[in-house]
């Protein structure tokens, strides 16, 4: 099975991830040697910009689609009398 991925969702992914490994890493190097990153913090801020990206670049972004074309009524078959 194949999934299609957008090319917006799949630049808002990877821009989300490059956001949260830069977190990490100047995470890790701010508490010394020994220390370790914030992942939490990494994680949250990677899922803010790609939330983030995707309300300011992509109006609607995970809204249903509307239809094209719009519905019409249809006429009764009786005449009025």
């Amino acid at each position: 099975m194949t999934i299609q991925i957008a090319p917006l969702a799949a630049l808002l992914i990877v821009l989300g991830y490059a956001v949260g490994y830069s977190v990490f890493k100047y995470t890790a190097r701010t508490h010394g040697a020994a220390g370790r990153g914030d992942l939490v913090a990494s994680i949250a801020s990677g899922a803010t910009v790609a939330t983030l990206l995707a309300l300011l670049l992509a109006p609607g972004f995970g809204q249903p689609a509307a239809p094209s074309s719009p519905t019409t009524n249809p006429t009764s078959a009786s005449s009025p009398q």
